[in-house]
């Protein structure tokens, strides 16, 4: 009965199978046939007539992070059709490598684009490297199933090998239509036919990296995208438009959350109620944006939607990733995905992604490309079942041929997502301080959300986010810094606490805070966080506050063990703060803070007993380091009261 039962599961398996087969066979026939009908666009260009020129043609594998060149002949013109702010576009045809025919007038159309400026070959090679790594996120961001899904262009370098000195060129498929900037290297692009679907893709690009980069400057023909830009946390990679955390900055600043993002479960950036009425504007035309939900989008990062590494971490991923304590633990396999990876099994998001793989030397990218659907919600949900049947069919029948590290099974599945759990990150306040609150170490300095914030507050100062003779909104900013500090960024901390205990400080000196007893007690507990993180000139603020009793928060009160304990922190203070950054400057000089420890062991009290002996070595060391600062007298005092403190030992 049981092998009757596998059989009669078979033959079905089998017909259902070949029905498959037989359904995209005819339907990518039907599609030739379509295009081979279209008339050229550029026909009356006669680009056939012009001489074939030889090229090596270069792609990058976003996935594995290497390059591939083969040789390849093109026909291109030689008067540029249209000019951007940097380069200049010309005609090209292209010969597919598997053709058979010389036929100059059916070969594909293409777009050749160089820098009007001469800019260095390699900025051609980061150029393409950008958009494939951008193409990727597309990818992603398909897999969680939104009601319309992108794709970005395949880009690679051509370089003409037999023009003088060789130059470089882009080369990318031709497509027509109207091209439209949805958003821009510094935020959203207004317009009255405003999409959803680029703003909510920058954004999931945020959340699904773990705040490791955002995917801006989305322009193209609906939603089939060219010439992105990546701002990633370091800012060091992809050349001059990388603005880093500022240009992070820059995109939340304008975006509002559509109804796509909370469908994906993208969380809002945090703005403040000023800012949040200059988008009353974006708000209405969000409102009257024709996309159309489909209630079966995926949430961003869940553990239904499943991407997996190849066998290494992807390039950018690994040079992206944070240094918390959390990530340090990781293998390569479960660091933070700056590169999301096609699984070699994994379940395309659309009917017809089956068959559609394009083999290394076909394609320009040298990895697949997904189907963009706007189709019923029907068809997605069908093209997901027949593709889970065939590919059971396939991993049944031949899964003696695939190798062992590719077979995966559920159980694995079920580790790799609970492994990767922290990969997603949302953008709101509150759960990255539930994050940090949970890290076993360090906590300051841990946040890239906070470095955003604290970028928004540096372009309010700047007076980036108002008019030219109007005044800059303090409250925002200082809501902004307010964030960064929840966030642990050590410099708003620092700042804050100064701020609210009426200190001088560097980021918003112009702003005033009222003289209370209320902000007295938050600005002493910033500053005491961050004399714990390692901020040398905080230690010697606390310090005083514990030994004079000024500045002191109500809830306290004055404690010499304490004041020797910031002020010893202080001395040693010789390496670097959790935010990473040097702090041994001595803002206050060293003889200084040892004479007045020794002080405090002469006199005692305030919960400081009494140490002539601890007192009369801290004038000596007081006395060496005046005397290493040349402060010849001074040194004698400190050694003349070495003295009497080691005389009121031998009473």
């Amino acid at each position: 009965a049981v092998n009757y039962f596998i059989y009669g599961d078979l033959t079905l398996i089998r017909s259902l199978y070949f029905s498959v087969l037989f359904f995209y066979q005819a339907t990518w026939l039907h599609a030739i046939e379509k295009a081979k009908a279209m008339p050229d666009p550029w026909a009356q260009f006669h680009l056939e007539e012009i001489a074939t020129e030889p090229c090596i043609r270069y792609r990058y594998n976003a996935v594995t992070g290497e390059w591939v060149q083969d040789q390849i002949h093109m026909k291109m013109g030689t008067q540029p059709f249209g000019k951007g702010a940097m380069r200049e576009c010309f005609r090209a045809k292209k010969l597919s490598n598997f053709s058979h025919s010389s036929n100059w007038k059916s070969a594909s159309n293409y777009v050749a684009k160089r820098y009007m400026e001469t800019v260095d070959r390699n900025v051609y090679f980061e150029d393409v490297r950008l958009q494939m790594e951008a193409k990727l996120w597309g990818e992603e961001y398909n897999r969680h199933r939104p009601p319309k899904q992108v794709d970005i262009m395949q880009m690679c370098v051509v370089e003409m090998t037999n023009r003088p000195s060789k130059p470089l060129f882009h080369l990318e498929h031709y497509i027509e239509g109207k091209y439209i900037k949805y958003n821009s290297n510094s935020g959203f692009v207004r317009d009255d036919n405003i999409r959803l679907t680029p703003q909510a893709f920058s954004h999931f690009s945020f959340e699904r990296s773990g705040h490791q980069l955002i995917v801006v400057d989305i322009q193209g023909v609906g939603d089939l995208y060219t010439d992105p830009q990546i701002h990633t946390a370091k800012g060091t990679d992809f050349g001059d438009g990388n603005l880093g955390v500022r240009g992070m900055a820059l995109f939340f600043h304008s975006h509002l959350c559509n109804k796509i993002c909370k469908s994906m479960g993208l969380t809002p950036f945090d703005i403040s109620p000023a800012e949040m009425s200059q988008l009353d504007g974006t708000n209405k035309l969000l409102k009257s944006a024709q996309t159309v939900l489909r209630g079966s989008e995926e949430h961003c990062g869940s553990p239904r939607v499943r991407t997996m590494s190849a066998s290494r971490a992807p390039p950018l991923l690994s040079r992206l990733s944070e240094t918390s304590s959390a990530d340090e633990s990781m293998s390569d396999m479960e660091s933070i995905p700056c590169s999301p990876l096609i699984l070699p099994c994994s379940p395309p998001t659309a009917a017809g992604s089956i068959g559609k793989l394009e083999s290394e030397n076909g394609g320009d990218s040298g990895y697949p490309s997904e189907r963009r659907s706007e189709g019923d919600p029907n068809d997605h949900i069908d093209g997901v079942k027949i593709f889970m049947v065939t590919f059971f069919v396939l991993f049944f029948f031949l899964g003696s041929l695939v190798p062992a590290s590719v077979q995966l099974t559920e159980e694995k599945w079920t580790f790799y997502h609970s492994s990767r759990a922290h990969v997603h990150r949302p953008s709101c306040v509150a759960t990255e301080v539930e994050r940090l609150n949970n890290l076993l170490q360090k906590k300051i300095g841990q946040s890239i959300l906070g470095k955003v914030h604290l970028a928004m507050v540096r372009y309010h100062e700047a007076g980036r986010f108002c008019e030219k003779d109007e005044q800059w909104d303090q409250e925002s900013a200082m809501y902004h810094l307010e964030r960064a500090a929840m966030c642990g960024e050590l410099e708003a901390i620092v700042a804050l606490g100064q701020c609210c205990l009426q200190l001088p400080y560097h980021i918003l000196p112009d702003m005033e805070l009222e003289d209370n007893a209320g902000n007295r007690m938050r600005g002493f507990k910033y500053l005491l966080q961050a004399a714990e993180a390692g901020d040398r000139s905080s230690m010697i603020i606390v310090a005083r506050a514990f030994d004079t009793g000024v500045g002191l928060s109500a809830d306290r009160k004055q404690d010499w063990a304490e004041a020797v304990h910031w002020y010893n922190s202080a001395l040693n203070m010789m390496d670097y703060d959790e935010g990473g950054e040097f702090d041994g400057t001595q803002d206050e000089p060293r003889h200084l803070l040892l004479a007045r420890e020794a002080e405090m062991y002469q006199e005692g009290g305030h919960n400081l007993a009494a140490d002539p002996q601890r007192a009369g070595d801290l004038f000596t060391e007081a006395a060496e380091a005046a005397m290493a600062a040349m402060k010849g007298r001074l040194a004698n005092q400190y050694y003349m009261k070495a003295e009497e403190a080691w005389a009121q030992m031998e009473e």
